[in-house]
């Protein structure tokens, strides 16, 4: 697997401590079919087991196993201010 990250998410990583999990997130509804969403959360995952390590330019990459990209992650900074994180897009 690839994983993309620019300059600017690389920077926000950093400053979060050198390490991102990302991971899958259901979401559930009371009137429609759950979804799974993908999200990026700063920090080292509880359970290793459950995730594959990357280190990319000295950040590590925690992504769950059951999360299957054909050929790239990309990861992006969004946000403004104190409202920055991270989102996932799946190539």
């Amino acid at each position: 697997m690839i994983i993309e990250i620019d300059a600017e998410s690389k920077k926000w990583i950093e400053a979060k401590g050198k390490q991102l999990t990302v991971k899958t997130l259901d979401v559930k509804g009371c009137c429609a079919p759950g979804v799974q969403e993908v999200v990026a959360v700063p920090g080292k995952p509880q359970n290793l087991h459950q995730y594959k390590e990357y280190v990319v330019d000295n950040l590590a990459i925690y992504v769950q196993k059951q999360i299957v990209a054909k050929e790239k992650l990309a990861l992006k900074l969004s946000g403004f201010s104190f409202l920055k994180s991270i989102s996932v897009k799946l190539h």
